[in-house]
This record gives C-alpha cells, sequence and structure tokens, in this order.
C-alpha cells in the first residue's frame, strides 16, 4: 500500500521528515509513504487542480488556514469523518479549531504554534510589564539615546489583531463574517496609533526589518515578534532573551490573543472511498501526530504540541524561552481558516497604514474596513 503526502516546509525541516517517515514504514513494512515539496503557492493551486482531475494525494501537511479553500471545494474530508472522537479529543481544543470552518474540524496538527509574543533583552528589562500602563511607562524610560524602548511591525495586520482580541472583538464573527465597525476595532486602533503619536514608545517607521534588526543589536528593549523569530533571537542574545506572554491592556483587563496556528495533516476526500487506504493513511497520521514526534519537533525546531499531554513536558517547563512561549500560545486565539479572512486582511492593511501615518481617525478606519471587506466578501459570493 502505497500514500503520498505533499508539504511545504523550510528545507531545514526535510530532512527531519523523512526520518520520521523511515521510521514508520520500519514499523509498518506493509505501508510506502511518498513526500513531495512544494512551495506555499504552489501547493494550493496543485492540490486543488490535481483534486479535480482525480489526481490528488492521500494527504496534505499544511497551514491551518489552508482549510478555507480547501473544504469549500469540497476536496477534504472532515477531521471527524476519518478520526475518533478518542483521537480528536487528545489535541488542545484551540489548535483543532484553528482549521474550523462553517463549524466543522478539517485537519490535525503535529505542532501548534505560529503566534507573537513579548520579547524582551535582559540586560534592560529585568522584569517584563505586567500590563500595557507599564508597557509605556517602561518603554518611555527605556528610550534614550541609541535605544528604542519598545518596537514592532507597526503597518501589518498580523500586529494588529492580539489588540482587537484585548479590546473584545475579532477579524471575523463566530459565522465568519467581517466584523470592524465596532467600538472594539476603534479602541484597538486608537491604542496603536497613541503608541506612536501620543506615548511615542515606537518607532516613527518600523517596519519587520527594522524591530528584528534593532532587537537582535541590542537597540530594542522590547518587541513584538513571533515563535518562528526565537532561534535567530537566541543566537543573538543567548541567555539575554526574554519571553513572556503580551501585557494585559489595562484599560479592559483583558489579555491580547495573538492568532495561532501550526502545521495541519488534511486528508484528501477520495481518500473516504478506499477503507484500506484509509486505514493506512489513519495510522500514518496517527504516528506523525503522536507524542513521541511532537517531542522531537520540540527539541529539534522548539515548535510547541498540540497534544494536551505535553503541556507540562519538562522539555517545555525547563526551557525558559519555550515556557513563555507557551504561556503566550495559551492565550492565544485561531486564526480564522474561512476565506473570508482573505477580505479581512486585505481591508485591515491600508486602513491600519492610514491610522499609523496619523491620515486617518480610528473610527473612520473601522468603517472603511467593514465597508472594504464586506464589498470582498460579496464578490467572493459571486465566484462560488
Amino acid at each position: 500500500m502505497k500514500i503520498t503526502y505533499w508539504e511545504q516546509e523550510n528545507e531545514e525541516v526535510d530532512a527531519f521528515l523523512d526520518e520520521l517517515v523511515a521510521d514508520f514504514m520500519k514499523a509498518h513494512p506493509n505501508i510506502t509513504v511518498e513526500r513531495v515539496h512544494y512551495g506555499n503557492e504552489e501547493l494550493r493551486d496543485q492540490f486543488q487542480a490535481a483534486s479535480l482531475a482525480g489526481s490528488a494525494p492521500e494527504l496534505v501537511r499544511v497551514p491551518n488556514d489552508f482549510a478555507g479553500p480547501f473544504s469549500a471545494l469540497g476536496i477534504i474530508a472532515k477531521a471527524t469523518e476519518v478520526f475518533d472522537k478518542a483521537f480528536l479529543d487528545q489535541f488542545i481544543p484551540e489548535a483543532l479549531n484553528a482549521t474550523r470552518v462553517k463549524g466543522e474540524i478539517w485537519g490535525v496538527p503535529d505542532n501548534y504554534g505560529n503566534h507573537l509574543m513579548l520579547l524582551y533583552n535582559k540586560d534592560l528589562v529585568k522584569e517584563p510589564p505586567k500590563d500595557t500602563d507599564e508597557l509605556i511607562k517602561m518603554a518611555k524610560e527605556l528610550t534614550k539615546g541609541e535605544v528604542q524602548g519598545f518596537a514592532y511591525n507597526l503597518n501589518e495586520p498580523f500586529w494588529l489583531a492580539p489588540w482587537l482580541g484585548a479590546f473584545g472583538t475579532w477579524p471575523l464573527d463566530e459565522n465568519d463574517k467581517p466584523t470592524f465597525n465596532n467600538e472594539g476595532t476603534v479602541a484597538a486602533l486608537q491604542f496603536v496609533q497613541d503608541l506612536k503619536f501620543k506615548h511615542k514608545v515606537v518607532p516613527q517607521e518600523c517596519d519587520y526589518n527594522c524591530a528584528d534588526t534593532l532587537f537582535k543589536e541590542g537597540k530594542a528593549a522590547m518587541i513584538i515578534n513571533g515563535d518562528w523569530s526565537l532561534g535567530g533571537y537566541v543566537q543573538a542574545l543567548g541567555n539575554k532573551l526574554g519571553v513572556a506572554p503580551i501585557p494585559k491592556v489595562t484599560a479592559t483587563g483583558k489579555y491580547p490573543t495573538p492568532m495561532t496556528g501550526g502545521k495541519y495533516w488534511m486528508v484528501s476526500k477520495a481518500v473516504l472511498q478506499n477503507p484500506a487506504k484509509l486505514e493506512a493513511v489513519k495510522a500514518f497520521v496517527a504516528y506523525m501526530t503522536s507524542a513521541d514526534v511532537q517531542k522531537k519537533w520540540i527539541q529539534k525546531f522548539k515548535r510547541l504540541p498540540s497534544l494536551k499531554a505535553l503541556k507540562d513536558d519538562p522539555a517545555i517547563q525547563g526551557d525558559p524561552v519555550l515556557k513563555g512561549s507557551f504561556e503566550q500560545l495559551l492565550l492565544g486565539r485561531p486564526m480564522p481558516a474561512a476565506p473570508e479572512m482573505r477580505c479581512a486582511w486585505d481591508a485591515m492593511r491600508p486602513n491600519l497604514e492610514g491610522v499609523m501615518a496619523g491620515q486617518l481617525k480610528p473610527a473612520d478606519a473601522a468603517k472603511a474596513m467593514q465597508q472594504a471587506a464586506d464589498q470582498c466578501v460579496a464578490e467572493l459570493g459571486k465566484k462560488k
């Protein structure tokens, strides 16, 4: 029995995936597994085309938001059609919910993360701020000479999302409809605008590379960045790197909710018609999401687990960087996988840029986001 899976991981992970497959085949000599690598967009396009042509692989291993277009086209199976409740109950609920579209779960994760967090330089910050009043106060005190107290990717919507959650809103509601024209969005936009113009605690202009470089060079005391950056910061700062949740918003008493995701195994719908293939796929996915394999991801790549059973694993709790990252992860919220999220991103970007340039009032930006997102969703509806 042969099964094929497609993936879009970075190069450093390829050899590790092949090691895992070799171990699986040794334990299951009757199953041959083939891995095929694609770029991100290429995998999505190729899988959609192959599925419609009847030549799709049995499995793909992809980010959570692929569940949106794949489920809309009806080319992947619901997780509940493939796996039983006992299997799915092993996972952290929010990790599974990252592939929820129209009330259904479409994939199972072998790691969970892709989230933003507060990173700080222990030479400059003894204890991380507990709330945003403290963050602003500390950032003001630390901004002197070449050192910036606080920096982050100001104009990127992914960095706005945590603040939306802290002010009680989210880009999509429970019915996957954009939801921007509300008090929460206005308050979040006002907050980030005030960081720049009122409190003057972030650089006047700062994109991803700017914040990243400042922090690596010891010229930013605190930044917000994602779990993907940890390896580079450990290399640059060593044990001076501190990791903590983004501070609670003083005005609301709520923690920011960075968007979370991970890498997910999604099963081609055609597999449901072949009982023998279905059993082979289930065995392979059970192995690739197992505790033993997830522990290897933690050790080799500092990827956080998706299994409830590994929350207290010594590999996480004994590593200050991973412990801080995991504390933040558990406060996060799954990035919506629905196709409508693309409309939300496209609506957020220019209006956030307008707010951060001081050219748009937060209330006007929130209205414009809503209009643009609604228009985009209406266009999506016409294409279906």
